[in-house]
């Protein structure tokens, strides 16, 4: 059996000897190695360059006696790295390929450090155990850390339809080569042609889109690298211009201009510019103008030209002059309602034509509306609503027209009337949240003032927003709206009550028959037209008796205000609500529904 001792003659010669007879004692015969050979591991499996790896089997036999490790497929002395004895704790064997980097360890495991490109190749491990003999190899490959690849192009700016190559130089230990441009990887093309290892990337027929930034990937097992990208150039056109604004152009005198030719084209073309015919010696892709004579009027032309392909193209535009936009001067934007207003139109001298518009529309003829002989001045007499709007006037000449920007008129009016949503009377419980709407229709928008029973509440606003808490929260709300352009002032109420403790909530089953509810009506409206008598008669009363009759009036209501017939002109208020004489008109007891039951 071969086997690498430590030291020729050292004690453990003799003991393996001593264990060798021993052996041959038990044994009637020398046993083969029947163990499969076993799997060498490598740790990291794909180890870099100037890192370290381990080999180590998988299944080492039990009791191993040595470990040699060779440089070879086989177990040829001269390729022997070292022998280790797992069980002796001497220094394991040095064998000729040994480099110094190499050191043995637990379960017959070889560590290399610093590897090398040239540590690729097959290593081979011999382990002997009593009666069992097992040799197994492994192929161990370096790889190194990928640099960055470069690309080298035949030529950068290449003729549309042309040919181009590129090159991608990288290290020979890379597997693969991918090539990009733009980012993206290229996809197969009849038109793209690659050498066999990818080395070289050749386009045919080249097209504007094949113009972009090339790169080459490099990959191996442990790195990829991309190169730098390497710019590709297409050369073409132009093939058309254009010049922009597109023409015709109408200017007024005095405006500026500025043209602009566009031609699409690589390299960029040079140009010149020419009018009606002749050079203007003006070069570069725009030209600014101030229109200030009929001279410069006519049609513009630029000259594409691009010296890479030889090729020009020509564009022209027509410039002419134009009428200005006209003004509109209004004597006054804010005029009361049945009033009067006139609007003067400001515009060029060489203007044919003045029309007038409100909101877009022309006017059309009609009593109030005074016209100068040459439509210079519009007046509108005793002004309506309707007379609000945007008023324009357009001017016309041969060969343009223009129209002004709108200038608004507002007519003041109103509020004629006012209301309170929702409307009334209404009847909540305590508790309720509540918010009153005021609306008046006014020009400009009214102002607002809430009070309570005639007395101000502080509140503005047109949204009046409260919760029943109290029964003192009942009664008559009342809104004020006033215009201050107009000074016109509009009023509107509405009656809150909160139901008493057995009047049925909003919406409940009173359950009255048919009969008992018209009943209830026609009861309600004989009591109110009743009211309204009384009231009518209280009121001649008050106002037809002789003074010393005035100095006692008889109350028929406990709830009647004791202004009303008392003496002493009332102070002043808001004009009452339409409808208080059904309000305040109510006897606190008995109630007219508790006696129609």
């Amino acid at each position: 059996m071969e086997r690498g001792p430590p030291r020729p003659g050292g004690p453990w010669a003799r003991v393996l000897l001593a264990a060798s007879v021993l052996g041959s004692c038990l044994q009637p015969a020398p046993v083969q190695s029947t163990r499969p050979p076993g799997t060498i591991v490598l740790s990291p499996p794909s180890p870099v360059v100037g890192g370290g790896v381990s080999l180590a089997p998988r299944d080492p036999p039990q009791n191993v006696l040595s470990c040699a490790w060779f440089r070879s497929a086989t177990t040829d002395e001269t390729r022997r790295i070292l022998t280790y004895y797992p069980s002796a704790p001497s220094a394991p064997s040095i064998g000729p390929a040994h480099t110094g980097r190499e050191t043995g360890g637990p379960g017959c495991a070889l560590h290399i450090a610093g590897v090398t490109l040239s540590d690729t190749g097959t290593y081979s491990l011999l382990m002997e155990a009593p009666g069992n003999r097992v040799l197994t190899a492994v192929l161990l490959r370096v790889w190194e850390m990928l640099p960055r690849p470069m690309v080298t192009p035949n030529q950068t700016l290449v003729p549309e339809n042309g040919t181009f190559s590129l090159t991608c130089n990288s290290s020979p230990s890379a597997d693969t080569r991918l090539w990009l441009r733009d980012g993206e990887p290229l996809g197969p093309s009849r038109r793209l042609v690659l050498s066999p290892d990818n080395h070289t990337l050749t386009v045919l027929n080249v097209t504007r889109g094949d113009a972009g930034a090339f790169q080459c990937e490099v990959r191996n097992a442990v790195s990829s690298k991309r190169s730098e990208p390497s710019p590709v150039t297409v050369t073409y056109g132009p093939d058309s211009a254009r010049i922009d604004p597109p023409g015709p152009i109408l200017l007024p005198l005095g405006s500026p201009l500025t043209l602009t030719c566009v031609a699409d084209s690589v390299p960029a073309p040079s140009y010149r510019w020419a009018l009606n015919g002749t050079d203007t010696g003006q070069t570069g892709s725009s030209f600014t103008l101030t229109l200030t004579t009929s001279a410069q009027q006519g049609t513009y032309e630029c000259q594409a030209h691009n010296s890479g392909t030889s090729l020009t193209a020509w564009a022209s535009v027509s410039v002419l002059e134009m009428l200005p936009r006209p003004t509109v001067t209004p004597n006054q934007t804010l005029v009361p309602e049945n009033g009067t207003f006139s609007l003067t139109c400001n515009s060029s001298p060489s203007a044919d034509t003045r029309l007038w518009l409100r909101d877009g529309e022309p006017l059309g003829p009609s009593r109030r509306l005074v016209l100068s002989p040459d439509n210079h001045t519009l007046t509108v007499l005793n002004v309506t609503r309707g007379d609000a709007g945007a008023y324009q006037c357009e001017v016309g000449n041969a060969v343009s027209t223009n129209r002004s920007e709108p200038s608004p008129v507002t007519v003041t009016y109103g509020p004629d009337s006012a209301r309170i949503d929702p409307p009334g009377p209404i009847l909540l419980p305590l508790g309720s949240p509540l918010t009153l709407t005021c609306v008046a229709d006014s020009v400009p928008a009214p102002s607002y003032r809430w009070a309570l029973n005639g007395t101000d509440t502080g509140q503005t606003g047109s949204s009046f927003t409260l919760t029943l808490t109290t029964s003192a929260q009942q009664g008559t709300y009342e809104c004020q709206a006033h215009n201050s352009g107009t000074n016109l002032t509009a009023w509107a109420s509405v009656a809150v009550r909160v139901p008493g403790p057995d009047s049925p909530p909003p919406g409940a089953d009173s359950g009255l028959s048919a009969g008992a509810i018209a009943g209830i009506v026609i009861g309600s409206l004989a009591g109110v037209a009743l009211a309204g008598v009384a009231a009518s008669f209280l009121y001649s009363r008050c106002w037809n008796e002789p003074p010393q009759a005035k100095a006692a009036p008889v109350l028929v209501y406990e709830n009647l205000p004791p202004t009303a017939c008392a003496g002493g002109a009332a102070p002043p208020r808001s004009p009452p609500d339409p409808g208080p004489t059904y309000e305040t008109l109510q006897p606190r007891q008995p109630d007219v529904y508790e006696e129609l039951k």
